[in-house]
C-alpha cells in the first residue's frame, strides 16, 4: 500500500529564496514550495539536517517571509537540489502559502 507524504498543495512556481548559515548567505531558485516546505532543484546542497534561515516573498505580495527550515532531502549528493522543511514558520505566513500553493494547482 503507498500513501502520499505531503498533505499540502505543492506550487511549481519559481521564487527567488535567500538562504543563510553560519557561513554566510545565498540566493537560491525554488522548483515548487508548499505551506510545508520547498524545494531547491539548481541549489549545491547542504547536508541532511542543517538548519537555516529562509527569506522570501510570494509573487504579488510585499511583505516578505522569514523562518527557519531544516534541509531534509538531498536526492543527489553529488549533484544538486535540496528539500527544505520550514520548522517556525507563523501560521500566517503557512497559510498564505498553501492559498497561493492552492490557486496555482487549481489553475486561477
Amino acid at each position: 500500500m503507498s500513501f502520499e507524504r505531503r498533505q499540502n498543495f505543492r506550487a511549481n512556481v519559481v521564487i527567488a529564496v535567500e538562504v543563510r548559515d553560519a557561513h554566510g548567505f545565498s540566493l537560491h531558485s525554488t522548483r515548487d514550495i508548499s505551506s510545508g516546505g520547498l524545494y531547491f532543484d539548481r541549489a549545491i546542497p547542504h547536508s541532511v539536517g542543517a538548519r537555516v534561515q529562509l527569506a522570501f516573498t510570494l509573487p504579488g505580495e510585499t511583505k516578505s517571509i522569514r523562518c527557519d527550515g531544516e534541509v531534509v532531502n538531498v536526492p543527489d549528493k553529488r549533484g544538486y537540489g535540496m528539500g527544505i522543511q520550514f520548522l517556525d514558520i507563523s501560521r500566517q505566513d503557512a497559510e498564505q502559502i498553501e492559498s497561493f500553493a492552492k490557486e496555482l494547482a487549481e489553475g486561477a
